[in-house]
């Protein structure tokens, strides 16, 4: 909207836009040059450090997660199974936080809930390996993980 004004030297009308006015305004020379210029500096700088922070991620071994695991057999509810039990944790955050380490680390580690299996101690969140078939085979696949593992034990387990 537009405003009159009467101008105090020479008594005519003059008209002025209404509004906000600022030194600032995109009509000042040169700053419609400024934002497209921070524009790129803004994105020039996030390519960089998602750059710098991807290769230091990687550097330190926390990288693109594995994609070659094969696929664990499904336990059946009322077959028995065979697992590398790892550790046993009063909360799931604490489970699920270790079980992530050791899928960084190469292994296919799972949390389940103690609750549901038989014959764990019910109220734990087990953190483990597997599962394998519980035959000869699957019990020899698992017992070759628990050297490498402190504190692992090879349990048979189902489904209560």
């Amino acid at each position: 909207m537009d405003e009159a004004v009467e101008a105090p030297e020479s008594g005519e009308t003059v008209t002025r836009e209404a509004g906000f006015s600022s030194r600032w305004s995109l009509q000042t020379p040169g700053i419609d040059i400024f934002w497209p210029i921070l524009a790129v500096v803004l994105t020039t700088f996030v390519i960089v450090v998602s750059t710098v922070a991807h290769s230091s991620m990687a550097a330190v071994g926390a990288g693109s997660p594995r994609t070659d695991w094969t696929s664990s057999p499904t336990p059946t509810a009322d077959a028995p199974f065979v697992v590398v039990q790892i550790s046993s944790r009063p909360t799931r955050a604490q489970a699920q936080a270790e079980a992530q380490e050791l899928r960084r680390a190469g292994l296919d580690a799972g949390v389940l809930r103690s609750d549901l299996y038989a014959p764990m101690n019910k109220g734990w969140y087990v953190v483990y390996v597997g599962p394998f078939p519980d035959t000869a085979e699957g019990r020899a696949k698992a017992e070759a993980i628990t050297p490498g593992i402190k504190d692992s034990l090879v349990r048979t387990l189902q489904r209560r």
